[in-house]
């Protein structure tokens, strides 16, 4: 099974639908350019950057801020593992390196242990994956900022996530952020079009020599929406039953315990997590424009702006060209229908 692996592709062959943003990203990276991947978790920001560290024939680097949400604690961990390990995650412990957590620790890091991380790998290609889900991101600008002045032709970070926290402070940093004034290339990641889902679910299934009718594989689409994640649920829950109207029902069960799981996660984010259930509730019945939304909600103008955009940022709704909002993600709209009374 390729195409249909649930793990983040690093081979550019099964990177399926994203050939123009490939191109786009290597020739970025070929120039050393910092590039921001922004866009809606299951769309394949981390697939997208791996496989670009791969047609450079570049070691991949990976640093998950869902496991960790400390930045310095993480990069030590990438610097502390064996030249060997192709992925770091963020929750390798750091007891045997030098670096301590504190005020000191850009330039602690930098000057002793990023020197002997790039004697070995030559030119690091850090993911920062997720990188909403960082604390402190005054810290966190800080040292990219201190990476990005002493060690750009060493270091080039590709950064996921939504833009909101950490990233909000990295894509639209203020005149008195660290970052401001460092150039950074944004590329905002699309959901795939309904001609790109079919040909992914066509070619997925033959590769398995498995049988998937136009009919069901509309059926999938129209249930999936274009998200590559939750298509390529189906693909692997369809591998292991051998049923596509199983591994649908399967695949939105399993979707849906997912999308229940990062509602929870949001409030990590101090963003007003009632409130955007609220809204969210609203709008699992139907897309309203923006006066029917403030009179559903009860919310004023200003209130009612900063919701939306909230969640716009997060990748949960989208606005369509009559001024409606919608939820974008169709997982997200039947788990809120389905179970909104738990978070009530």
């Amino acid at each position: 099974m390729e195409l249909f692996d649930t793990k983040p592709k690093s081979n550019p062959r099964l990177l399926y639908g994203r050939e123009k943003e490939l191109d786009t990203l290597v020739g970025n990276l070929r120039q050393k350019n910092w590039v921001i991947l922004l866009g809606p978790r299951r769309i394949g920001k981390t697939s997208l950057a791996e496989c670009a560290i791969t047609k450079l024939g570049k070691k991949i680097f990976v640093l998950d801020a869902r496991e960790n949400s400390n930045f310095t604690e993480a990069l030590n961990g990438l610097l502390a593992v064996p030249e060997s390990s192709l992925r770091v995650k963020a929750e390798i412990g750091v007891p045997h390196t030098p670096v301590k957590v504190g005020v000191d620790y850009s330039r602690v890091l930098s000057k002793r242990d990023l020197d002997s991380l790039l004697k070995k790998v030559g030119h690091a290609y850090i993911i920062l994956d997720e990188a909403q889900w960082l604390k402190n991101p005054r810290r966190v600008v800080m040292l990219l900022a201190h990476l990005y002045d002493y060690y750009h032709d060493n270091v080039t970070f590709i950064i996921t996530g939504s833009m909101i926290g950490v990233v909000k402070s990295i894509v639209d940093p203020g005149a008195d952020s660290p970052l401001y004034g460092r150039a950074m290339t944004k590329m905002e990641i699309k959901r795939w079009q309904y001609s790109v889902s079919l040909g992914f679910l066509k070619a997925g299934t033959e590769e398995l020599k498995l049988k998937l009718d136009e009919k069901k594989a509309l059926e999938v689409e129209d249930n999936l929406d274009g998200l590559p994640g939750w298509l390529t649920l189906f693909g692997y829950n369809y591998a292991q039953l051998k049923n596509p109207n199983t591994a649908l029902e399967h695949t939105v069960n399993e979707a849906k315990k997912i999308v229940a799981q990062e509602i929870k996660s949001i409030a990590k984010l101090g963003i007003g997590t009632p409130r955007l259930i609220k809204l969210l509730t609203i709008l699992s019945d139907q897309p309203k424009r923006f006066v029917g939304l403030a009179e559903s909600s009860g919310f004023n103008n200003t209130s009612l702006s900063k919701y939306l955009s909230t969640l716009n940022k997060l990748g949960y709704i989208e606005r369509d060209e009559k001024g409606r909002y919608f939820i974008s993600d169709p997982m997200l709209g039947q788990f809120i229908r389905d179970r909104i009374g738990h978070y009530a």
